[in-house]
């Protein structure tokens, strides 16, 4: 009762786990002293000794409500060990010493239970906090990319109608000059960006309506390798795949035309990162700053690895690669908008995107894609 008085009186301040844990054993000292006094077993009010113990256990950790457990367990031994002679001779002396271990054994298996239950319900309230706390950081990550969905789609509709003019533009131009030279770059940056808005229109097509095809090993992997050629031809990139051609023939990823995106972008990240910062400077050669990328069907999971060498001033702490992906987060390269789009991209799959450190012989940043794989299942057509 005397930590309830405490916290009761200083509600704003908590105590440290070392005073609480002092006060309560100064507590089950004086409480077994007094009941010691009064009848010891017999007194009516023994069971006001398990109060430390349910106060222990509810607030302090469990090293320290186990040894308020045991020094409350060592209290009551004494007790037993320093009866009174007199109880313990008479008609009823043994009867009595009997009565008193069965007190002294049921408060310690009491103790144990309640100390059991009520750790088993501290952990059932940790997990559902956890759960809550994630629910919470998912629900801003998904508040934060549907702000930008939206503002890409508005920037796509603002973007549209001036190509649109553009394009006009080129073609009156392209009847008044038909050999000029000089309209060939912007006709085909002109079509790149029209490619880029119908690309964009059919993947959120799909998404809307919710569209998903079979990407087969043999195609995704091609594919991502054809878009990082054209998003970064620039890159030095190690491309290495273990495709069985017999067995891994049939698998795939199930999944929308998101998913590319989301691989490349992955890859774009990791690109970025190897030629910002020293890298870009005669003392690392780009032949020896490369980024590895590695594709492996296993267990019914693909797993796309991409490793990156790290600058000494992008070497992060693993809590900060671990909130990656997670939310946004500030840096001088960005605020991580590209890895929140890609690994929420992926979990709609039912895949997981994973940043550790490695620190090698160079330190490392080694990003993990698992994604589901699923055997191909072709539309059955009925005959009519």
């Amino acid at each position: 009762m005397l930590l309830l008085l405490l916290l009761a009186w200083r509600r704003s301040i908590r105590l440290p786990h070392w005073l609480a844990s002092l006060v309560l054993i100064a507590e089950v000292l004086a409480l077994n002293s007094l009941i010691a006094l009064h009848g010891a077993a017999s007194n009516p009010f023994s069971a006001i000794l398990l109060v430390p113990v349910v106060l222990a256990f509810m607030l302090l950790p469990l090293a320290h409500a186990s040894s308020i457990l045991l020094v409350s367990v060592a209290a009551q031994s004494i007790q037993l060990a320093l009866l009174p002679e007199h109880t313990l001779h008479g008609p009823h002396g043994a009867a009595m010493l009997s009565h008193f271990r069965a007190m002294v054994l049921s408060f310690v298996l009491t103790s144990g239970l309640i100390a059991v239950v009520i750790r088993y319900f501290r952990y059932q309230v940790f997990k559902r906090e956890q759960a809550i706390a994630t629910m919470r950081e998912r629900q801003l990550r998904d508040e934060q990319l549907l702000a930008m969905g939206t503002a890409a789609a508005q920037l796509t509709h603002d973007v549209a109608t001036p190509t649109q003019a553009l394009q006009l533009l080129i073609e009156e131009a392209r009847e008044q000059h038909p050999q000029a030279d000089w309209l060939m770059p912007i006709e085909q940056q002109t079509q790149r960006i029209t490619n880029h808005l119908q690309s964009w229109r059919r993947i959120a097509d799909d998404v809307r309506e919710r569209r998903q095809r079979h990407y087969a090993l043999t195609e995704l992997w091609p594919a991502l390798q054809q878009a990082l050629s054209l998003a970064r031809p620039e890159a030095n990139i190690a491309w290495q795949a273990s495709i069985d051609q017999s067995s891994d023939a049939g698998l795939g990823v199930r999944a929308d035309a998101t998913l590319l995106p989301a691989l490349t972008s992955v890859i774009i990240n990791a690109c970025d990162a190897l030629y910002d910062g020293e890298y870009e400077t005669t003392e690392t050669p780009h032949q020896l700053a490369q980024v590895n990328v590695t594709l492996q069907p296993h267990a019914q999971q693909l797993w796309l690895r991409v490793e990156n060498p790290l600058t000494s001033a992008d070497v992060q702490q693993q809590t900060r690669l671990q909130q990656l992906g997670q939310r946004m987060l500030t840096s001088e390269h960005g605020f991580g908008m590209g890895a929140v789009l890609s690994n929420a991209t992926i979990e709609r799959f039912g895949g997981q995107v994973n940043w550790q450190q490695l620190m090698n012989d160079r330190p490392m940043l080694l990003t993990t894609v698992c994604l589901p794989l699923v055997p191909h299942q072709p539309v059955a057509r009925s005959n009519t």
